[in-house]
């Protein structure tokens, strides 16, 4: 059975089908990718913007940057995989961040395993909606992102060594070496993290906080540590051995020659080696904790003494008194 539509009906629907192509059509036109070539030394790092196309969309630019083929522009070249999620301050809107994901490599030539030198927001204080990245010079990169970043070089060819978002504001200028702040090889986050999860939380490698010189120590902390409780655990021996009838315990005598001579007990380290090494806490329990054992023994000992003393003066107190009443 036909339906009769109405022609109002129609132009609806046509109008209809025309706005969903329509937004397909500008969420694909969205999306766009090209070449970036950075001039200039390989052992530098220049300036190239990029715009937070997505603002205005009430959304997160989001940008990759990468060079997969190690042998491009030249042979051991090195590789690159980096994903940027930014949103800029833009004169005021307070939820600005940057987060990064990096991962470069250069097996053959190390000094050149790093291409990324550091980012900022360069819209402090105006309205240039950009972010910087620092390229390493001399080198091609692709790049793709879910809006038109609009990438600008400033390499000195034909743009500029240097980035000056507004007249009288912060310039932005070539860099020599990758900022302390760069995970060269993974993710840098510009805020807090919360893990709210009660499982495991699991780290490889080591942890710093405060600093990022940890050495060989699995946590490095530069400041102080709050703890209600901590438990230390070791494999070395606790000292009860000196309450082994075995043990030689060093003599007053001796004790006292060792000061004189070195300035600090026997077995503790002096206060040059603590402030060129640090100690263990662990290990430095088990020393005091040796001290304090041996300092009982010989406390013990001069209590018998002090007895035997006491029991030999009561005995000629009362001989005295016997001789008098003579």
């Amino acid at each position: 059975m036909k339906k009769n539509l109405k022609p109002g009906s129609i132009l609806l629907f046509i109008l209809g089908i025309l706005s969903i192509v329509n937004v397909n059509t500008a969420s694909a036109q969205q999306d766009t990718m090209g070449t970036i070539s950075v001039k200039g030394d390989i052992s530098k790092y220049y300036v190239v913007t990029f715009r937070d196309a997505g603002a205005p969309s009430d959304h997160a630019t989001e940008l990759e940057i990468g060079r997969s083929n190690i042998h491009q522009d030249s042979s051991w070249r090195g590789s690159l995989i980096a994903r940027f999620r930014y949103h800029v301050n833009n004169w005021g809107t307070g939820s600005e961040f940057i987060d990064a994901d990096i991962r470069q490599a250069n097996s053959r030539i190390p000094a050149y395993g790093s291409f990324i030198a550091g980012w900022a927001d360069g819209s402090f204080g105006n309205a240039t909606a950009t972010i910087i990245i620092w390229l390493r010079g001399n080198t091609t990169y692709k790049y793709f992102a879910n809006h038109n970043v609009t990438p600008t070089v400033y390499d000195g060819s034909p743009n500029p060594l240097s980035f000056t978002p507004t007249a009288g504001g912060t310039t932005f200028g070539v860099k020599s070496a990758v900022d302390n702040t760069v995970n060269t090889y993974g993710s840098t986050i510009g805020n807090t993290a919360y893990f709210n999860g009660v499982g495991t939380n699991y780290f490889g490698g080591n942890l710093g906080i405060g600093t990022r010189n940890t050495g060989t120590n699995k946590l490095a902390v530069e400041g102080t540590i709050a703890a209600r409780k901590i438990k230390v655990t070791q494999a070395s021996t606790w000292p009860d051995f000196v309450f082994d009838s075995t043990y030689q315990l060093p003599s007053l005598q001796q004790v006292e020659t060792y000061i004189q001579q070195h300035k600090h007990l026997p077995e503790v380290p002096s206060a040059s080696e603590v402030a060129k090494e640090g100690f263990e806490l662990a290990e430095m329990n088990k020393i005091l904790l040796q001290k304090i054992e041996e300092m009982t023994l010989h406390l013990i000992e001069q209590n018998k003494r002090n007895l035997e003393l006491e029991e030999k003066v009561k005995l000629m107190a009362e001989r005295l008194d016997k001789l008098e009443s003579k």
